[in-house]
């Protein structure tokens, strides 16, 4: 299935208006730094913060999500008020809603994987702004997401991606 930008917009809020700190990266991430739509996306991916995974299941349970893949590769299991999560993970409803999701935490300003990624990040990587169905959204910079696809034979679509984010980066 497709996620629609009102969808992806809609979902992103339902994770801020809970207090969830959370960061749009992936292809909607793309498209919310280039303020338009590029591509179909079947996702949201987002990063959220370690200590937030509590308020996040709180909106798993309202809204009908169930974890349905670990990225057993990137996957580490953290303890967060007395429950064993994971962080890697893509949850997704009945009605085939996904949230692909990576877990951060924040240190002294600096961002820390939980999970057992090779994405570099810098001081500025949770500071881009974007735009998705008109509506503002915090996201992943565009040199950290050209970062985050490198090391792997890219798709085509993810090259189109690194390319458009290029352009950005280069201003």
């Amino acid at each position: 299935m497709n996620l629609s930008a009102q969808a992806a917009a809609d979902l992103y809020e339902v994770l801020r208006g809970r207090g969830i700190r959370c960061w749009v990266m992936g292809g909607w991430g793309v498209d919310a730094l280039l303020g338009a739509q590029t591509r179909e996306h079947h996702d949201l991916d987002v990063l959220v913060l370690g200590e937030d995974l509590p308020l996040l299941d709180e909106v798993f349970r309202d809204h009908g999500f169930g974890v349905q893949r670990v990225w057993e590769a990137e996957n580490r299991w953290v303890e967060v008020d007395g429950s064993t999560r994971p962080t890697a993970f893509v949850a997704g409803t009945a009605e085939g809603v996904e949230l692909d999701v990576h877990v951060i935490e924040v240190e002294a300003g600096v961002v820390v994987p939980l999970c057992n990624v090779p994405w570099p990040f810098d001081a500025g990587s949770l500071e881009g702004r974007g735009v998705i169905d008109g509506r503002p959204v915090a996201c992943v910079s565009a040199q950290t997401q050209v970062a985050m696809h490198r090391g792997y034979e890219l798709p085509e679509a993810h090259e189109r991606d690194v390319a458009l984010l290029r352009q950005l980066t280069d201003r």
